[in-house]
C-alpha cells in the first residue's frame, strides 16, 4: 500500500512531471520553427544569452521555491496558513527587489556581456530579456508557497502558460523582424519577458483563490514586523540552495565563453556548433529530465514534512522513482537518436543532422545522471542539509571544466568534447551526493527536534 503520503508523492510528481514535460516539449518544438526563421547562427545567438540569464536568476532567487517549500512544509502549527502568508510576503519583498536590481544591471551592461562572450550581436537580446529576471523572482516565491502545501497544480499550469505564450509571441516577433537576425533574436527573447508576466499574473490568481475567505488576513504592518524573523529563516535555506543551483548555470556561462572562443581558433562555425549542442542536444536531453523535475520538487516537502523512518522512506521512494523514469528515457535517447533528430530537426542540412545525432548519443547518459542529481539535491535539502549538495556539484563542475579545456582544443574531438565533459560532471556529482544520502544517514531524531524547537512567527 502506498499510504496517503506515498500517493501525494506520486500524484504530485506526476502533475509536475507532466506539466514540465509539456512545457519542455513546447520549448523544444519552439526551436524548430525558430531555427527555420533565424537559422543556426540566430539560434546560437538565442542560446548564447541563456547561460548568463540563468546565472542572474540563480543570484536573484532561484533557491526561493525550495526554501519556501522546505519551511512551509515543516511547519506543524494549526495557524499554518497565516505563517505561510507571512513567509511569502517576506520573500516577495526581498527577492523581487533583488530581481529588479539585476534586471537593470543586465540592460545597462548588455553590450559588454555580449562582447566578452564573443558575439556583440547578442546585446539587444539581453536588453529585451532583462525585465524577466524581476518577474521570475515573483514567480519563484509564489511557486514555493504552493509547493510547501504539496499543491503542484499552479506550478505545472504556470510552466505550460509560459511556454505557450513564449512560443506564439516569439515566432510572431522573430518573423516580423527578419531578415535582421539581431532584432529577430531580440524579439524572441522579449517574448520570454511577456510569458513571465502572464505566468506571474496566473499564479497570483491561484493565490487569491486559495486564500479567499480563510480568515487569516493581516495588515501590512504586521508582515513588516515579522519580516526579520521570516527573512532569517528563509535565508538559512535559500542561500545554500541558491549556491548549489548557481554552480551549474555558472558552468554553462563558462561553457558559452569557453566553447565558442576555443572552437573559433580552428572553426568558422563556432557559434553554430554551440547552437547545435545547446539548442538541440541539450534541449532534447532536457525533455525527460523535466519529467523527473517533478519528482525532485515533490521530494523537498515529502521528506521535510515527514518524521523519523518516514523521512528516510520518502527519500528512497523519490530516488527509486527517478531511476525508474529516467533510465528508459536515457536508452530511448541513445538508440533512437537518428529518429528523434529527424522528427524534430529534419529541416537541418544533413551534415548538421549528423552532428546532432552524435551529440545526442553521447549526451544520453545525462538523462539518468542529471535526473538523479536534481532529486538527490532535493532529498538533502528536505533532510535539512542544504549545504551538502554544494560539494557534489562543485566537484562535478571542476572535473567538467578541466575536461573541456583539454578536449575542446583537440580538433578531432571538437564540440563533442563538451558533451563528454558534461557526463563526467554529473557522474562525479551523483557519486558524492548519493554517498551522503545512503552511507551517512544522519539522525532523524535530531531533525525532529530542530523542527519542534524552531522559532515560529507569533500569529
Amino acid at each position: 500500500m502506498l499510504g496517503k503520503v506515498g500517493k501525494k508523492i506520486y500524484v504530485g510528481a506526476m502533475i509536475l512531471g507532466v506539466g514540465a514535460f509539456i512545457a519542455k516539449l513546447l520549448g523544444a518544438a519552439y526551436r524548430i520553427p525558430l531555427t527555420k526563421i533565424v537559422g543556426a547562427t540566430g539560434l546560437g545567438l538565442y542560446q548564447l544569452v541563456f547561460p548568463v540569464y540563468a546565472l542572474l536568476l540563480d543570484f536573484s532567487g532561484a533557491g526561493v521555491p525550495g526554501a519556501l517549500s522546505k519551511i512551509i512544509s515543516s511547519y506543524k502549527g494549526l495557524d499554518k496558513d497565516a505563517y505561510a502568508k507571512s513567509t511569502l510576503f517576506t520573500s516577495l519583498l526581498f527577492f523581487s527587489s533583488l530581481g529588479l536590481l539585476f534586471s537593470v544591471l543586465t540592460a545597462v551592461f548588455s553590450k559588454s556581456i555580449a562582447t566578452v562572450q564573443g558575439d556583440e550581436n547578442a546585446y539587444l537580446a539581453y536588453v529585451f530579456l532583462a525585465p524577466s529576471v524581476f518577474l521570475v523572482c515573483i514567480i519563484s516565491c509564489l511557486r514555493g508557497y504552493f509547493q510547501g502545501y504539496m499543491d503542484m497544480v499552479p506550478t505545472a499550469v504556470s510552466q505550460i502558460v509560459e511556454q505557450v505564450v513564449k512560443l506564439s509571441a516569439g515566432l510572431i516577433l522573430a518573423n516580423y523582424f527578419m531578415p535582421d537576425i539581431t532584432r529577430a533574436v531580440a524579439g524572441a527573447t522579449f517574448a520570454i519577458t511577456i510569458s513571465e508576466a502572464v505566468a506571474a499574473a496566473q499564479l497570483f490568481v491561484f493565490y487569491k483563490l486559495r486564500t479567499r475567505g480563510n480568515g487569516n488576513k493581516k495588515r501590512f504592518i504586521a508582515y513588516f514586523k515579522e519580516f526579520p524573523i521570516n527573512f532569517k529563516e528563509i535565508i538559512v535555506y535559500a542561500i545554500p540552495i541558491t549556491v548549489a543551483g548557481l554552480i551549474l548555470p555558472l558552468s554553462k556561462v563558462v561553457d558559452s565563453f569557453l566553447i565558442v572562443n576555443t572552437l573559433n581558433t580552428y572553426s568558422e562555425s563556432a557559434t553554430g556548433l554551440y547552437g547545435l549542442y545547446s539548442g538541440v542536444a541539450v534541449t532534447v536531453i532536457g525533455l525527460p529530465v523535466a519529467v523527473c523535475y517533478g519528482i525532485a520538487t515533490v521530494a523537498i516537502p515529502a521528506v521535510s514534512g515527514a518524521d523519523g523512518e518516514a523521512k528516510r522512506s520518502n527519500s528512497y521512494k523519490t530516488l527509486w522513482l527517478t531511476l525508474a523514469v529516467s533510465l528508459p528515457c536515457a536508452l530511448v535517447c541513445f538508440f533512437f537518436s537518428p529518429l528523434i533528430v529527424e522528427i524534430l530537426f529534419g529541416y537541418l542540412p544533413q551534415t548538421q543532422k549528423e552532428i546532432c545525432i552524435k551529440l545526442l548519443k553521447i549526451s544520453s547518459p545525462n538523462v539518468l545522471l542529471l535526473s538523479v542529481l536534481q532529486t538527490a539535491n532535493a532529498v538533502l535539502i528536505g533532510k535539512s542539509s542544504p549545504f551538502k549538495p554544494i560539494l557534489g556539484v562543485v566537484s562535478g563542475v571542476a572535473v567538467k571544466t578541466v575536461a573541456e579545456i583539454f578536449l575542446l582544443k583537440n580538433q578531432s574531438v571538437n564540440i563533442y568534447g563538451a558533451a563528454i565533459a558534461s557526463i563526467a560532471c554529473y557522474f562525479v556529482a551523483d557519486l558524492i551526493n548519493l554517498s551522503m544520502i545512503f552511507v551517512k544517514k544522519g539522525s532523524t531524531a535530531d531533525e525532529g527536534k530542530r523542527i519542534k524547537n524552531r522559532r515560529y512567527v507569533n500569529t
